[in-house]
């Protein structure tokens, strides 16, 4: 048996949903991989991603961060006002992407991130995949190991990117060189040695298409969302985690009774009213929504609402001067004018997902990390229009396609926020047939992933199954 395995994952900096996905994979690689996998290494470019990351792996586990530094040139969007602003993307995510290369390399190669690496886990970075190809031209010349580079996607950034740069009509067809960058990512993408995609909803089909073109075979697909109800559980150490975790590997379901009890673990840690349901609103961790929740909070603060609200908003948090504390590992506050409107930031020790067994209904705009949270735990949403953002609306498109979740244009959500959520009288709307069919999407599908990139790592017991 090989031991000593070095694996690196480098989530991207637009949003936090990859870097949710990386802390659910550490976690797992660290549980599978005990005796095996030595270093787990999460790398990172900007402050924001750093300081999500610093509070997410215990001493115990084999989880090093990794800053990168002099990286000042990534793939970021800009959004504002709940759409996609083209010009500033173009500029900022598209045109200086050479130079976001170089800088990228050129820190992966000072900070010495590749040594003794064995398996490079690209989570939409595709400056990551042409670095891990370059150190493995310099392995052959040295007749070393080379890496195994494997991307792990919900969209593809070429594609994504080609779309929002053609959006605007008005500024006509791309120039050459836009055209040239997004050449350039594209075949940055194809130098990854492995593609593994989401299903759909998460993963629109035409991100399937594209892949299988771009790579010339057909990608892998994860069979199902990552993480779900154990999650909350083993965060709130509950006793009967280990229980349900063995049934999960015995049946390949996550077994209703964990999801009532992951949904008391998780009302304790926010302090909701358990006899009240439960809306989250979530921007994502993008700024998508910075400017368009103020008149949805002040009208839930001048008439409370009859349901519990949790929202993750730093910049209405900001704005409203609330006092945030922690509470049960959740820096938490309360709205100053009702109880029922609760304000979250960080989980420390996890991520929002071990929140998601108290919801009843998500509104969010349909970034892949939070419907993929959503699913797991079985939690209808209500998805926003975000216009010019191309794969957020195929997105969207899909989870309406496979009724998960209902769907409104930005200009209902701007007009009446509220409606968007409650029904006639003003409680919270009841999508039991979008839950419904949320259940025939697996869960807990981490298991698998991490099972599969343990064997292109090298690092695989051979007597271990090829499916949770």
């Amino acid at each position: 048996m090989r031991s000593g395995f070095t694996i690196v994952i480098a989530p991207n900096e637009d949003g936090f949903g990859t870097s949710a996905w990386a802390v659910r994979l550490a976690r797992e690689l660290a549980r599978e991989g005990r005796g095996r996998v030595a270093r787990i290494k999460v790398v990172v470019a900007t402050d924001k991603r750093e300081r999500f990351h610093e509070d997410k792996y215990t001493p115990d586990l084999p989880v090093d961060r990794v800053r990168l530094e002099g990286v000042t040139k990534r793939i970021e969007l800009v959004a504002r006002s709940g759409a996609v602003d083209v010009k500033e993307s173009i500029e900022q995510a598209i045109l200086p992407y050479a130079d976001s290369c170089a800088q990228y390399e050129e820190a992966l190669s000072r900070q010495r991130v590749f040594e003794n690496a064995n398996l490079v886990v690209d989570l939409r970075v595709p400056q990551i995949v042409r670095a891990a190809y370059r150190e493995n031209l310099r392995r052959a010349r040295e007749s070393k190991r080379p890496m195994t580079c494997v991307t792990i996607f919900d969209h593809a950034w070429s594609l994504s990117l080609r779309r929002i740069a053609s959006s605007d009509t008005a500024r006509g067809s791309p120039t050459q060189n836009v055209e040239d960058a997004l050449a350039d990512i594209e075949n940055d993408e194809t130098l990854t040695q492995e593609a593994i995609l989401f299903r759909e909803p998460i993963c629109p089909s035409d991100y399937h298409g594209y892949w299988r073109r771009i790579l010339g075979r057909t990608p892998r697909l994860i069979p199902g969302a990552l993480g779900g109800p154990l999650c909350a559980l083993e965060y709130a150490k509950g006793t009967d985690f280990d229980v349900f975790r063995s049934r999960l590997e015995e049946s390949g379901q996550c077994p209703e009774a964990a999801y009532d009890r992951a949904r008391e673990h998780a009302q304790a840690i926010l302090g909701t009213h358990k006899s009240l349901r439960t809306l989250f609103i979530s921007g994502a961790g993008t700024t998508v929504w910075d400017d368009v929740l103020e008149k949805m909070i002040n009208d839930y603060e001048t008439q409370p609402p009859q349901y519990n609200i949790v929202t993750y908003s730093p910049a209405e948090v900001k704005r409203r001067g609330i006092k945030m504390e922690i509470q049960g590992g959740v820096e938490r506050g309360t709205s100053n004018k009702t109880e029922r409107l609760i304000f979250v930031d960080r989980t420390f020790g996890d991520t929002h997902l071990v929140l998601f067994p108290a919801f009843d209904l998500v509104l969010t705009r349909a970034g892949g990390g939070t419907v993929n949270d959503a699913i797991a735990c079985r939690v209808p949403l209500v998805l926003v229009e975000q216009p010019g953002m191309w794969q957020i609306e195929q997105i969207r498109e899909a989870c309406r396609r496979e009724k998960i979740a209902r769907v409104v244009t930005l200009g209902e959500f701007k007009k009446r926020p509220r409606a968007c959520v409650e029904s006639g009288n003003g409680l919270l709307k009841e999508l039991e047939n979008e839950r419904s069919n949320m259940l025939a999407i697996p869960n807990h599908s981490e298991i698998w992933l991490v099972r599969e990139l343990l064997k292109m790592a090298g690092a695989t017991r051979p007597h271990e199954p090829d499916q949770p």
